[in-house]
């Protein structure tokens, strides 16, 4: 993979993430607003379920198809590419389908005793029967990584939204006539064939798609099925046990969050209410930024695995520094914009539902979230699952600890301090094992003093740039999407002004070939 692969990349992830996004960000406020925060906060009870369940089956399989399609075709072994992912189909589609009788077989026990409300009932029904065609696309996305084509994935993402929110509202009226418990079920139809569309369009690609590989000229450095499924499963289950502990951890978190409210003298209502606004409504706001490292990451696992097959470890640390320096601006930006217009922003997409402060205290956990995303990414390509895993439970740990001890007194801040501390150690954590395993320098001046330099010159500046468009007296929804546009781009040029941002890298990165940029070839 060259750097223009792995950068374009990224870029039409982000590009389809971003639109994606956009759809989905539109389906969010339909929904919220149509089942405002008692069904949001209902509704998000069964997304750890969720997340456990495909997060476990898909993510390990994903990596694991996409490391070893990139290190075969480094080595020339086209034989094998075709093979490792037809594999790696049949190894997730029967575990899935194991997991989802299993699940069947206890339905009531999840819902009774783990989410203890007996209207996620349905929606639960619903979702079992989903997993394994979910499941199934994650192996199609590993081949598609692997080989560096991401124009699949990035049209089955957009077709995925579109197809959840028409269904969603086509069927609205009818579901909600019949109650809340039937309004959040729609919203899982909606997930489910969403995300089965999601694999039809992927199969399809993979099916018609020709490519160089598709017909391999010769057997050279053929593999064995019997060492494929090995060499997928030495991979993947480590990986995917990571993520279940991760996702269990996870579980414990968002379901402990309203009974700790509870203990703190809510009603339950109430605590569905905060719960919603936190998980619904305001946590998707902070991390649609995140499509951009959320893609970052996905295209580093193949292309450091690449690289460390074909020994370039300067290729390595160069696309590990340019990742993070991406991230870390990023993040501050973003931070000044939530931090800047909090309820504004907050009031514009979910009118009525005092979400602002809430998305105030969680705009300083972008930076965190963000480079933890990455580093992740990173650790996954260099092989460091088992302390990936370390990390992460220390992280969760402390979250479960302040949601347990501090939200009966202190409410939901307290659990969103915990998230920022929690960050902050894992990120910590995981750069001690980065640096020690490829030797790379942290920049801190370009990745911390700079943009923390300018991101305090905007905050002050906030309130002044969105008075500035006063003068065309617009509505306040419009002049908050005026004030946070003209906060960005002045954002990113004080960034590149003082050097936080080098237009010559991303020009190189880009692929774009000037006298400037030319110098940085080699890397």
């Amino acid at each position: 993979m060259t750097k223009k692969t792995f950068i374009t990349g990224a870029i039409t992830l982000i590009i389809a993430g971003f639109i994606a996004k956009i759809i989905g960000f539109v389906y969010r406020i339909y929904l919220s607003n149509l089942i405002g925060a008692e069904g949001m906060g209902l509704y998000q009870l069964i997304v750890p379920i969720y997340t456990l369940i495909i997060l476990t089956l898909t993510s390990g399989v994903s990596i694991a198809v996409s490391k070893m399609i990139a290190e075969e075709a480094a080595k020339g072994h086209n034989i094998n590419i075709k093979r490792i992912s037809k594999i790696g189909l049949i190894v997730v589609t029967v575990a899935s389908a194991a997991v989802s009788a299993v699940l069947y077989a206890n339905i009531n026990f999840i819902v009774e005793t783990v989410l203890k409300d007996n209207r996620t009932y349905l929606s639960v029904l619903i979702m079992i029967p989903c997993i394994p065609f979910i499941a199934a696309a994650a192996a199609y996305k590993g081949y598609f990584y692997g080989i560096q084509e991401v124009t699949p994935t990035a049209v089955s993402q957009i077709v995925e939204q579109l197809v959840k929110i028409g269904i969603v509202m086509a069927l609205a009226s009818q579901f909600l006539k019949v109650g809340l418990q039937y309004a959040c079920a729609l919203a899982t139809i909606g997930m489910a064939f969403g995300e089965m569309s999601n694999l039809i369009i992927l199969a399809i690609y993979y099916r018609y798609k020709k490519y160089a590989h598709t017909t391999p000229k010769s057997k050279n450095g053929i593999s064995r099925k019997r060492k494929l499924i090995s060499d997928i499963l030495t991979c993947a289950v480590p990986i995917s046990f990571n993520r279940f502990i991760i996702s269990i951890m996870l579980a414990i978190e968002v379901i402990l969050i309203p009974r700790r409210l509870l203990a703190g003298g809510l009603n339950y209502i109430q605590c569905m209410q905060e719960y919603g606004k936190l998980m619904g409504m305001a946590m998707p706001l902070i991390f649609f930024p995140a499509l951009v490292t959320t893609a970052l990451a996905t295209t580093l696992v193949p292309a450091i695995s690449e690289s460390i097959s074909l020994k370039n470890f300067n290729r390595v640390n160069y696309r590990i520094s340019k990742s993070i320096q991406i991230t870390m601006v990023l993040g501050f930006v973003f931070m000044a914009i939530f931090a800047g217009y909090p309820n504004k922003i907050a009031d514009m997409i979910y009118p009525g539902q005092n979400v602002g402060n809430t998305l105030f205290l969680l705009s300083f956990t972008c930076i965190f979230l963000y480079l933890q995303q990455i580093s992740m990414g990173v650790m996954n390509g260099l092989g460091k699952q088992g302390l990936l895993l370390i990390n992460s439970i220390v992280g969760s740990v402390i979250r479960i600890l302040c949601a347990y001890f501090l939200i009966p007194k202190y409410g939901i801040p307290a659990y969103i301090i915990g998230m920022i501390i929690s960050s902050f150690v894992v990120c910590v954590l995981n750069f001690i094992t980065i640096v020690r395993s490829t030797g790379m320098v942290l920049d801190v001046r370009r990745w911390v003093l700079l943009p923390m330099g300018v991101t305090g010159i905007l905050l002050f500046s906030s309130k002044y740039i969105y008075s500035f468009f006063d003068f065309l007296k617009l509505n306040s929804s419009w002049q908050t999407l005026f004030a946070v546009g003209a906060f960005f781009i002045i954002d990113l040029f004080l960034m590149a002004l003082v050097g936080a941002i080098d237009w010559r890298e991303l020009l190189q990165l880009l692929g774009l070939k000037t006298k400037k940029t030319r110098k940085f070839k080699k890397e």
